[in-house]
Parts: C-alpha cells; structure tokens; sequence
C-alpha cells in the first residue's frame, strides 16, 4: 500500500482540481455551450499539469537539491513567463469567443477593456502558476525528504543490527577461549572434575548457538546460563563457596539482549583473586534490573582494571540497546572493585 501512497495523493488532488474548475466554470460561464467550458477546462488543466511537473521532475531534482536557490529562483520566473507567454493567447481567443456567446461578458470588457490585456492576463496567470510551482515544490521537498528520513532509519537500524551482531560474535570466541584454557588446566591435572567440565561447556554452548539468535531471551535463561558459567569456574576453585550468586525479585516476565551480563562475570574472575570471596547479585524492580559484582582484584588502583574486548563490547552493546537509559560504575579501592550496571528500561 505504501508503494502506492504517493500515486494516489498526486491523482487525488488533480481530481480536486478539475472538479473545482469545473464547477467555477459553469458558475462563470452558465450561459456557455458546454463544449466551450470543457476545452476552457482541459486547457487550465494542462497548464497546471505541465507546470507542476516540468518543476516536480526538472527544476527541484536538478536546480533546487543542489542547493543552487537563486538559479532555482531565476529559473521559476523564466518558466513561468514562458508558460503564461504560451496560454496568454489561448485565453484572449476565449475572452472574445465567450464575449461573443454571452452579452454580459461582452458588456464587461467594454466597461474594463484591461481585463482583456495580454499583460493583465499574463499576470494573473503568473499568479496562479507561483501558487502551482510553490505547491508542487512544497509536495516534493517533503516527500523527498520523508523518504530519505525513512532511509536514513532504515540504514541506521541496519548497521546497528550488524555492529551488534558483530559485537555478540566476538563475545563467544573471547569466553570459548577462557574456558577452554580452564579445562585444559583440569585436564593437565587430570581432575576428576574434567568429564563434568566439558558437560557444562557443552550446555553453554547449546545456549550460546540455539537459543541466542533474537534479539531479546528471557532473563531465567541468562541466569540459567550464568549458573552453568560459575558451575563451570567453581570446578577450578579452592573453594567453591567463595562464589555466591543472589537473584531478587521478579524474573520470569522480564526480557534482557542475550549474554549481556556475562562479560561482567568474565571480568570478575579475569582480574579477581579465585582465594578471595567473590559475589554477584542481580535485582529487578519496577522495570529496573541491577546487576554487581564484587571480588578482591589482583590489580592495583593505579592499573587498569576495566579493560579487555569484553567489556569494550559491554559498553557498546549498551550505548545501542539502551541509550541514555543505563548506567555502568566500576570502583576499586583496597583492592576491593566492585561493578554495577543498571538498566532503567526492562522490555
């Protein structure tokens, strides 16, 4: 139907226009023969049908868009003494055909010869082509306009689509290449825990390749994933207890971008000491969810203790996803670094 918008407006207002013509013509000239009010009809017709596209197809497209105003400007005024120059005529040789047909006409020009002039015709006929050309300039500017805005979106929301896409790829080699060096470290110590670190690698990678291909997943999945990621890091432990994870409130209706969170906790165990307690808490309330964590860091305040692709690519995901509608605060002191995310706007 939107193909066809534009068709219909354009027939919708010519159609206006002959009915009003026509209507103005057999309240002017009721006493003419109704051929002569159809050829003064179809001839007032063309003429606003040639002017409105000669400048909705040559001079707007070709003048006006290169922003050349004053040419644009020049060029309206030679077009339209060139088509009131044109129709001039044609007008005269209806005024002496219609004064011959109807006494009262006639007893009008005698009385204002002027009405008749070929420089008082040209005039009114160049007012009412400036109204012509300010229409179809004003029709054209805005739907071009309309249609690049449409374009514009358009592309945008597809380079963000893309860039996200892009972003949530390199996520999953950056945590396939942490884990696995976890399992390889198990193996070389030939742990008895290894068959089950490989199952709970085998699960988040079910996750990661079925179920994160939409835009939004439940947020009981990114938990469930979040559960089976910390299963996987407790198995490397001393002591599996030091890492907690508390979840409060509502989450079963609460939708979230999969694997959002993930890099937080990635970053929790890439620069946090494994003998210290390490703690996560995530809290959803009227619309908002919060996300922390907290773990003793190995570096010091002076170092850099927020960096690493994943977080990067945390914070641009949400500078897309959630713009002006997020806050991310990192804070380190006595080696205690603590992470909050907020969201303010939950789908």
């Amino acid at each position: 139907m939107k193909k066809h918008t534009p068709l219909l407006l354009h027939v919708l207002l010519w159609v206006a226009l002959l009915v009003f013509n026509l209507f103005y013509s057999n309240f002017r000239y009721n006493s003419l023969p109704i051929t002569w009010m159809l050829v003064d009809l179809a001839q007032t017709f063309l003429f606003h049908l040639a002017l409105f596209y000669f400048n909705w197809f040559v001079l707007v497209p070709k003048i006006l868009a290169k922003d050349k105003v004053v040419l644009y400007a020049l060029a309206v005024i030679l077009t339209l003494a060139a088509f009131a120059a044109i129709r001039t005529p044609l007008e005269l040789y209806e005024w002496k055909r219609i004064a011959a047909h109807d006494p009262k006409i006639a007893a009008q020009i005698r009385k204002s010869p002027a009405i008749t002039r070929f420089s008082t015709i040209m005039v009114q006929l160049a007012i009412m082509g400036i109204m012509n050309v300010f229409l179809s300039s004003a029709l054209k500017v805005t739907g071009d306009y309309l249609r690049n805005e449409r374009r514009r979106k358009e592309l945008e929301h597809q380079q963000t689509t893309t860039e996200l896409e892009l972003l949530k790829a390199q996520v999953n080699p950056h945590f396939l290449f942490n884990t696995l060096n976890n399992i390889y470290s198990l193996a070389y110590q030939n742990a008895p825990s290894t068959p089950d670190a490989i199952l709970k690698l085998s699960l988040l990678l079910r996750y990661q390749l079925y179920e994160t291909d939409t835009p939004l997943v439940p947020l009981e999945k990114e938990i469930e994933h979040l559960e089976h990621l910390l299963d996987l890091h407790r198995l490397r432990l001393p002591n599996p207890e030091l890492l907690t994870l508390d979840v409060k409130g509502t989450v079963s209706k609460v939708l979230l971008p999969p694997m959002l969170l993930m890099p937080l906790v990635e970053n929790m165990f890439k620069h946090g000491l494994t003998t210290a307690p390490m703690h996560i808490c995530l809290h959803t309330e009227d619309g908002q969810l919060t996300f922390a964590t907290h773990n003793t860091s190995k570096r010091t305040p002076n170092q850099d203790a927020f960096g690493g692709i994943g977080l990067q690519n945390l914070r641009r995901r949400l500078e897309l996803l959630y713009p002006n509608a997020y806050t991310l605060d990192t804070n380190l002191q006595n080696q205690q670094f603590d992470v909050k995310l907020v969201l303010n706007t939950l789908s």
